[in-house]
């Protein structure tokens, strides 16, 4: 038997998969698989026959008991079914995110994607998920919402330090769209905005350990956010933050004629 037919096995009926499942936690009669899994008689023996023929499982007085073989085969069949699992989770945001090929990919996280029907589904979770309280929040994206400035007033009123990534291009009109925050950097000693020559087509929070990346549309339309606190990806974020920012001139050269109240 080759090892399509094996999967074929296994694929063919949640019962089998079960049936192993049962069987790694140790050795089980018939019965009590039939009490624990909920299949039908005829279901266990055939799940067992077709088991114990490919050497996944062998029978000792009346119970029958993971080989070495089977507890491989199991232990790998999960790892694909979590997986595979995990990219359908993942899919329509790396498909929407333009750095999908750069992550650090598998990893843990929440996820929302909006669609016609919901358009603001992926900002109100982003929202949502924003910590009340926050000791540092990094960030850059292709546009700035009215939303998000008015999020930023009591978030550093808080305490909170603030450190803000945007393109030239935008900052160069920030000031006529934006003056609130545009008075908010200059007055605040705890936020900084940096602005960069390259256009910034994604978006990216860092707030403490938690991180959000956020996909965007041709119109600045936030299509889709991902939330995670997984070690390995909040890394890399804060890589890519620092790397975005190390080619940056401060906002101020862009607002001169702005100056701190008082």
């Amino acid at each position: 038997m080759d090892a399509r037919e094996g999967i074929d096995f296994l694929a063919g009926s949640d019962g089998r998969i079960a049936v192993l499942r049962e069987l790694a936690e140790g050795p089980c009669r018939p019965c009590e698989l039939r009490d624990r899994t909920g299949a039908s008689r005829t279901a266990i023996h055939r799940a067992l026959s077709g088991a114990e023929e490919y050497g996944w499982v062998r029978k000792q007085e009346q119970r029958y008991s993971l080989t070495g073989a089977g507890r491989h085969v199991f232990r790998k069949y999960e790892e694909l079914t979590t997986a595979v699992e995990r990219g359908n989770r993942f899919s329509d945001f790396l498909s929407a995110f333009g750095r999908a090929d750069d992550l650090p990919f598998p990893f843990d996280g929440d996820v929302c994607v909006s669609t016609p029907t919901e358009p603001q589904a992926a900002e109100t979770f982003l929202f949502e998920r924003f910590p009340a309280n926050a000791d540092r929040f990094r960030g850059f994206s292709p546009v700035l919402t009215q939303r998000l400035v008015d999020s930023f007033e009591p978030t550093i009123e808080a305490g909170t330090t603030v450190e803000l990534v945007y393109s030239e291009d935008f900052a160069s009109h920030m000031q006529d769209s934006y003056p609130g925050m545009v008075e908010l950097a200059v007055s605040s000693e705890g936020v900084t905005i940096h602005v960069v020559p390259d256009p910034i087509d994604s978006g990216l929070a860092l707030i403490d350990g938690e991180v959000f990346l956020k996909a965007y549309g041709s119109h600045g339309d936030l299509r889709a956010c991902l939330h995670s606190a997984d070690a390995d990806l909040f890394e890399w974020a804060a890589g890519w933050f620092d790397r975005k920012s190390s080619d940056s001139v401060p906002l101020s050269r862009y607002t001169e004629g702005v100056r701190p109240p008082g």
